[in-house]
């Protein structure tokens, strides 16, 4: 089937509250250049190879299904320019908008997609509040370019750090909980991330100043979660190794020290609890 594309493209600020589920995207690019693409994709149980022609707003696209065997057999040629996402299908008044949550090297990248019947159409649309900034026309946010080169350097992808402090006492799984600044609320030491600083590193520093403990991140271990209407957040466990008596920030932050059930009982959020739940899961096994 061919038809024209016309489509723009956006990074989120954050999950829209009606999200639910998805629908997993394994896509992988054959050839290129600078005018078309051809790509394999499987879309949950079915699969598909696909030619898009243009550049822009407005492009040319066809698309055959394909089977299962021809996939596999064509999957290994799209090595090095790979991706995966979730998709989620949401309605914005008369619009259908595909919002894509990237996992793997690409994570915590959120991107909406709307499609439209004609270029005037597409100039009259407003974007919902979740919706950030339109990467439509931005190289480096095509899924070509991100199956290839990965998440683009800049401050358009927003994203913060946070640190998962523990330890046991007792035999039993302890964590370590923080106030914000206005002590208003439980939740644990995060922050922004650092230009020069490893993520982990970054995750060491902020347990540090806000809760007063020191120790060292997990390897290979970490969580991304999605909480409504902030930045999507990192989390890393760190195994703490000594708690502090006095701290950097403990003139405006209270800390607690507490069974895993009473801590998450204490986070305020309840996206980051089960989060966090499902993290702390993994330390027991």
């Amino acid at each position: 089937m061919t038809m024209i594309e016309i489509e723009r493209k956006y990074l989120l600020k954050s999950l829209p509250a009606e999200i639910q589920g998805g629908m997993p995207i394994l896509q992988g690019y054959l050839a290129h250049d600078e005018h078309m693409e051809v790509r394999i994709r499987q879309y949950g149980n079915k699969h598909y190879l696909t030619v898009k022609e243009g550049v822009g707003l407005k492009r040319r696209e066809t698309e055959v299904e394909i089977s299962p065997e021809q996939f596999q057999a064509l999957w290994p040629s799209t090595e090095g320019r790979r991706l995966e996402k979730v998709r989620s299908l949401i309605d914005h008044g008369a619009f259908r908008v595909e919002v894509d949550r990237y996992v793997g090297e690409l994570e915590p990248l959120l991107v909406a997609e709307v499609e439209f019947s004609s270029v005037e159409e597409s100039e009259r649309f407003e974007k919902p509040d979740y919706f950030g900034q339109e990467v439509t026309e931005i190289e480096a946010y095509k899924n070509l370019s991100l199956a290839i080169h990965g998440i683009p350097d800049g401050p358009s992808l927003e994203y913060q750090i946070g640190a998962l402090p523990f330890l046991f006492r007792g035999g039993r799984l302890h964590l370590v909980i923080v106030t914000n600044s206005a002590q208003s609320r439980w939740i644990i030491p995060k922050g922004q991330p650092e230009t020069d600083m490893p993520r982990q590193d970054v995750a060491v520093m902020e347990a540090m100043e806000e809760a007063g403990v020191i120790g060292s991140c997990l390897p290979k271990l970490r969580m991304l979660c999605h909480l409504k209407g902030e930045k999507a957040l990192y989390i890393y466990p760190l195994k703490v190794t000594t708690v502090l008596k006095k701290w950097p920030e403990m003139e405006w932050r209270k800390r607690a020290v507490l069974p895993v059930h009473k801590a998450l009982k204490m986070i305020s959020d309840p996206d980051l609890s089960q989060c966090i739940q499902r993290l702390t899961s993994r330390l027991l096994v």
